[in-house]
């Protein structure tokens, strides 16, 4: 086993660890809650990112956000470059869900690299979600238009940060978009 791959496999068991009394549940239906291990995935063999402290950095986003977590469990557990780019990803959730929004586009240009490197991630995996009819039961379509556009804006925001998954978010979007299409209800027929 590779000294990456170990400390991948150590940040799924403290993020799982720190989920079990507190898992991240999307927010009541309202948000996707993506793979961390599929966000991984995403980084290294489509996005070619090797780096393992971005895959650590991956597994972790969302924990300091959804689990009574502290800053410093992370630094002593794999180190101040990680604790970082995870505190970063962390939105306060003690705003509503459009206020976290507009501050993530606010914020976006001054974000690390290997921070919208997740990030890209997290909407290539919640696009998937969305075209594969894994997103949460009670988005509708309406919820899903608006995510649509919502990403857009953030991608732009980013800059140029990896081009092989800039490439996969604009395959994804148009199938996610296909795959909410509205077709046209045939009219009953007349008794």
């Amino acid at each position: 086993m590779s000294q990456a791959t170990g400390l991948t496999d150590r940040a799924i068991a403290f993020f799982a660890a720190k989920c079990e009394s507190s898992p991240p549940a999307g927010e009541a239906g309202l948000c996707c809650v993506p793979n961390r291990a599929e966000l991984v995935r995403i980084l290294q063999e489509e996005g070619s990112e090797p780096d393992p402290y971005l895959m650590v950095a991956a597994v972790l986003g969302g924990v300091l956000q959804h689990t009574p977590t502290a800053e410093e469990e992370i630094v002593k557990a794999f180190g101040v470059e990680v604790a970082l780019i995870v505190a970063e990803l962390t939105e306060n959730s003690k705003f509503t869900i459009a206020t976290r929004k507009t501050l993530r586009l606010t914020r976006m240009s001054g974000l690390s690299r290997k921070a919208k490197l997740i990030l890209i991630a997290e909407i290539i995996e919640t696009l998937r979600q969305i075209a594969g009819k894994t997103a949460p039961g009670n988005w509708l379509v309406q919820h899903k238009l608006e995510f649509f556009d919502w990403a857009d804006k953030i991608i732009a925001a980013m800059g140029k940060v990896n081009t092989t998954l800039l490439a996969i978010y604009l395959a994804e979007l148009e199938a996610a978009k296909l795959s909410v299409a509205i077709k046209p209800v045939s009219a009953k027929k007349r008794s």
